[in-house]
């Protein structure tokens, strides 16, 4: 149900458009929480499926997609190599408990923007946001790293 690469210029002036995808309810709660604290980040829409994200990310149009891997229908991969052919201007955060250097390594060849550990750098995700909000000092050649000891998956 949906509730409502590269980096893209936000929509609106100063305003960032989220859409989370997570099969866990909690997670997706969690994450919501984090964001609507940050001014100028807006919800747009939480999946929880493949299928949901690719409708999202075509009819909400955000400017971030905040992506788990481990989907029920699916992967991340999937939806980001969807959003890779048909160009879709979507900043993906991935965040997985499945943070294997040969999924870092996918998701970025798939355009992801970032690549987090889910247990480790959870609170790194609403940082990250709040870094792409115009004026930020951000910019899109400035992707995060994942860290090396967060290679394990949990």
């Amino acid at each position: 149900m949906i509730v409502p690469m590269a980096f893209r210029q936000p929509t609106i002036e100063g305003i960032i458009k989220v859409v989370i995808v997570d099969d866990s309810v909690e997670i997706r709660e969690r994450l919501a929480a984090r964001l609507w604290e940050i001014p100028g980040v807006e919800i747009a829409g939480q999946a929880a499926t493949v299928a949901e994200a690719l409708r999202a990310v075509r009819e909400l149009k955000p400017d971030v997609m905040i992506l788990d891997l481990r989907l029920p229908d699916g992967n991340g991969l999937e939806v980001l190599r969807v959003m890779q052919r048909e160009q879709i201007q979507t900043s993906a955060i991935v965040l997985t408990s499945f943070s294997y250097p040969q999924y870092e390594q996918r998701a970025r060849a798939a355009g992801a923007y970032a690549f987090l550990n889910k247990a480790k750098e959870f609170g790194r995700v609403a940082g990250l946001v709040r870094s792409l909000l115009p004026g930020s000092g951000q910019t899109a050649e400035k992707p995060v790293e994942l860290s090396s000891q967060c290679h394990r998956g949990t």
